[in-house]
C-alpha cells in the first residue's frame, strides 16, 4: 500500500466514527442546496410593522431589504393574523432580500393573505373634509368635484336644508355636522352669512354645497328659496336669463322649485329653517315642490302591477324655528305652532311627524308629552344675542333664559336627527357614488321635467 493510500484511509477514518461513511456528504450536500437556493430566489419576508412615510405609503426598516432594494421589482403587502404580537395589524413591505433576523422571526408567523398594490395604500379612507365641495355652481350646472370623496359602501346618511335667506341654513346645518356653538363663524363647515353680507342684504351660500362626515354622513347645504337677493344680482349685472323663463322673477322662482324637488328625491332628511313663525309663502312653496317633485325610479316589476304613485318616496322633514325668544318655549306657544303646521300641511304626503319633538329628552320642562301625531319640530333661541360683556359681579353669574343652552340644544337635535329610520330612496340599495351617480341624473331630470314646464308656463 502506498503512502497515499495510507493517507486516504486515514482522513476517512473520523467520518466513520461519526455514524456511516456517507453522512458527512449529505450533510455537505443539504448546506450547500440550501446557500445557492436561498443566494439564487428572494423571499417573501413578513417583517415587523414600519412607520408610514409622509406619502402615506409603508417603508421597510431593514437595511438589507433598503439596499437591495430595486424600482422594478414589484412590492408586495402582507396581512398578518391577529394571534401575531403586534396588535395594530399594519402591513409592512420588503423588496430585497431576507436578512437571518427577518427569517427567525418571520418564521412563527403566518399570513392570513397577500395583496399586490404599487405602493399607495388603498385600504385607507379618504382624507377628511374640512370644508364643503359644490355639486351644483351659480350657474345651476351640476358639478362632479364631490365624487372623490365618497365611498363604495351603503351604509350613509343623506341630510339637506331649504329655507328663506338670512334664516341661519349653514349655521344650523353647520352645527349638525360637528362644529360648535362656541367656534369662530369663520371655523363653521358650510359658512354663514358674514357682517358684510347682512348689511347689503346679499346672501352667502350658491349653488348646493356638500359635506361627508367621517360617520359618511352627508349634508347637502342650498342657496337661499325665493331670494330677493338672487332677484337683485340678476337683475343688476344684467345676466341672460334662459328662454324658457319670461322674466327674472319666474326664473328665480323656478330655481328655487328645482332645488326643493331635488332634495325631496335624494335626502333622508330636510330641515325647513324659518326665523319667525310663519310664512305662509314659505308652506305653499314646499306643498308645490312636493307636486312637482319627479316619480321614484320603479323596478320593471313594480312598473309592470302599476304601483309607482304607492312605492314613490317622500323625504322626512324637520322644521327647525330659529332665533326664538323665550316666549316660543312656553306650553301655550309651543301647542299653537304644532296645530298650525298640523293643519297646513294635513294633506301633504312628506313624513312631517312623529320623530323630532322638544319634549323628548326633558329639554324644555312644562312641555305635554310627545305624540306620535305631532309634527317634528324643533326650536332654537337667538344666539347673537349671547352677554359677552363682564362689567360688574352680576354679569359673571348664570342668566335665566326659560330655555337650555345653545349646546344643550345641538345635542338634542343631533341624537333625534341620527336616529330618524333610513328609508331607501329606490327600489335598490344604493352605495354613496352610486347615489351620487342617481343625484346627478335626478338634477337632470328636475330641469328638464315636463311638469316643472308646465308649471313655468302657468307663471306667464
Amino acid at each position: 500500500m502506498s503512502d497515499q493510500d495510507r493517507g486516504d484511509r486515514g482522513r476517512r477514518r473520523p467520518r466513520r466514527r461519526g455514524g456511516g461513511p456517507n453522512t458527512g456528504n449529505r450533510k455537505i450536500d443539504r448546506e450547500t442546496y440550501e446557500a445557492e437556493y436561498q443566494s439564487s430566489k428572494p423571499t417573501i419576508i413578513l417583517a415587523k410593522p414600519a412607520a408610514l412615510d409622509s406619502g402615506g405609503g409603508v417603508l421597510s426598516t431593514s437595511p438589507s431589504s433598503t439596499s437591495s432594494a430595486k424600482p422594478d421589482k414589484p412590492v408586495v403587502m402582507a396581512i398578518r393574523s391577529r394571534d401575531e404580537s403586534f396588535s395594530s395589524g399594519s402591513p409592512s413591505v420588503s423588496t430585497g432580500e431576507p436578512t437571518p433576523s427577518q427569517v427567525s422571526s418571520s418564521s412563527h408567523r403566518t399570513p392570513v393573505g397577500l395583496v399586490q398594490t404599487d405602493g399607495s395604500n388603498r385600504l385607507s379612507a379618504p382624507p377628511e373634509m374640512n370644508q364643503g365641495v359644490k355639486i351644483v355652481d351659480e350657474s345651476h350646472q351640476w358639478s362632479d368635484a364631490g365624487m372623490e370623496v365618497l365611498l363604495d359602501q351603503t351604509d350613509f346618511f343623506v341630510v339637506g336644508v331649504l329655507g328663506l335667506q338670512g334664516s341661519g341654513k349653514s349655521t344650523i346645518l353647520s352645527l349638525l355636522a360637528g362644529n360648535n356653538p362656541s367656534d369662530n363663524i369663520r371655523q363653521y363647515i358650510f359658512p354663514p352669512q358674514s357682517k358684510e353680507s347682512k348689511e347689503l342684504s346679499e346672501h352667502q351660500t350658491t349653488g348646493i354645497n356638500m359635506y361627508v362626515t367621517g360617520e359618511r354622513t352627508i349634508f347637502l347645504d342650498t342657496q337661499p328659496i325665493m331670494s330677493p337677493s338672487v332677484l337683485d344680482k340678476i337683475i343688476r349685472q344684467e345676466k341672460k336669463i334662459p328662454p324658457e323663463y319670461s322674466t327674472a322673477e319666474n326664473c328665480v322662482e323656478m330655481q328655487s322649485l328645482h332645488q326643493a324637488a331635488f332634495l325631496m328625491s335624494v335626502c333622508h332628511i330636510i330641515l325647513v329653517v324659518q326665523d319667525w313663525f310663519t310664512d305662509i309663502n314659505l308652506i305653499r312653496f314646499l306643498q308645490t315642490a312636493e307636486m312637482l317633485k319627479p316619480s321614484t325610479p320603479s323596478s320593471s316589476h313594480d312598473s309592470s302591477s302599476g304601483s309607482e304613485e304607492t312605492n314613490d318616496y317622500y323625504p322626512r322633514v324637520v322644521f327647525v324655528q330659529n332665533k326664538c325668544t323665550r316666549d316660543h318655549f312656553s306650553r301655550e306657544t309651543h301647542k299653537a305652532m304644532l296645530s298650525t303646521f298640523s293643519k297646513m300641511l294635513d294633506t301633504s304626503k312628506l313624513k312631517l311627524k312623529g320623530e323630532v319633538s322638544m319634549a323628548r329628552g326633558n329639554l324644555v320642562s312644562g312641555l305635554p308629552k310627545h305624540h306620535q301625531s305631532d309634527v317634528n319640530l324643533y326650536l332654537f333661541p337667538n344666539m347673537e344675542n349671547k352677554k359677552d360683556s363682564q362689567d360688574t359681579i352680576l354679569t359673571l353669574l348664570p342668566e335665566y333664559r326659560g330655555y337650555p343652552s345653545v349646546t344643550t340644544l345641538v345635542n338634542g337635535l343631533r341624537k333625534q336627527v341620527y336616529s330618524m329610520p333610513k328609508d331607501t330612496l329606490t327600489h335598490t340599495t344604493l352605495s354613496e357614488k352610486n347615489w351620487f351617480h342617481y343625484a346627478a341624473r335626478t338634477w337632470e331630470a328636475v330641469k328638464k321635467s315636463q311638469l316643472m314646464a308646465e308649471y313655468n308656463r302657468l307663471l306667464h
